[in-house]
């Protein structure tokens, strides 16, 4: 993966607004994990980058050229932006620039009702249902 070509390409899928300079160059270092860490990321996330480096090399990184990347890859398309995303809205910077803490949502988070543990001894009586290898 040509890191330049995905910096631009995350910063025109998010691009920079108010309060959030850096764009999508927040994402990058994620999608490249995702891309090294799953063979399936990895394949589709080239296959995305293969199509716009294909189209960008007369025109450039733009968003009439990402739609027809869209069009015409759309589960690699799709891939990269679920990545981008993750990794931009994941990214600490976002987070704080959300007004939201970093962390995971519990214990803090969404209150869960307390409830009542099943009865689990007929599982328990069962015993183990399978082979010891």
């Amino acid at each position: 993966m040509t890191r330049d070509l995905l910096a631009s390409v995350l910063d025109t899928l998010v691009p920079p607004g108010e309060g959030f300079p850096e764009s999508g160059a927040l994402a990058l270092d994620h999608v490249l994990v995702m891309a090294d860490a799953s063979a399936e990321a990895g394949s589709l996330l080239s296959q995305a980058l293969e199509a716009i480096e294909e189209v960008a090399r007369s025109a450039g990184v733009s968003e009439d050229l990402l739609r027809r990347v869209e069009r015409s890859h759309p589960e690699a398309f799709d891939a990269l932006v679920r990545h981008t995303y993750d990794g931009f809205y994941s990214h600490p910077a976002t987070i704080a620039r959300l007004g939201l803490e970093p962390g995971p949502v519990q214990p803090r988070g969404h209150r869960i009702e307390p409830a009542a543990l099943p009865d689990l001894t007929r599982v328990a009586a069962r015993g183990p249902i399978f082979r010891r290898t």
